[in-house]
């Protein structure tokens, strides 16, 4: 945009500068009034480029921002997706571990319930 703003100006002051030549070249003395003419002509000229190819840059830089951001969005679904699969994962191996210590637990229990039952019938019988 400032390399815009800027070849614009120049073009202004090159009109600017043609007009005062090419008025002084016709062995008129430019006035005032014909300097003052000129420029709000180019002035309008200039506003009217700015108009149109402001408007196209400006339409140019939202449609490449919509990329970016259609991009990080695909990207943050991306990570969201791994970070979920991961999250399940995660939680599976800690069910599926706390299922086995808890069956593992209730096997100690068990046989340490009928080898108490039946070291104190051993004892009883002595």
């Amino acid at each position: 945009m400032k390399k815009l703003m800027s070849v614009i100006c120049l073009l202004a002051i090159l009109c600017v500068a043609y007009l005062a030549l090419t008025q002084s070249q016709n062995g008129e003395k430019p006035t005032i009034e014909d300097i003052e003419s000129g420029a709000d002509e180019l002035v309008d000229q200039v506003k009217d480029m700015y108009d149109e190819y402001g408007a196209a840059a400006v339409a140019q830089a939202d449609e490449k921002l919509d990329d970016v951001v259609e991009q990080a969005d695909e990207k943050l679904g991306d990570v969201v997706a791994q970070a979920d699969e991961a999250f399940e994962e995660a939680v599976e191996s800690a069910v599926e571990g706390a299922k086995e210590g808890f069956f593992q637990s209730m096997k100690e229990s068990i046989n340490n319930f009928f080898e108490n039952l039946t070291s104190r019938g051993d004892e009883n019988e002595k």
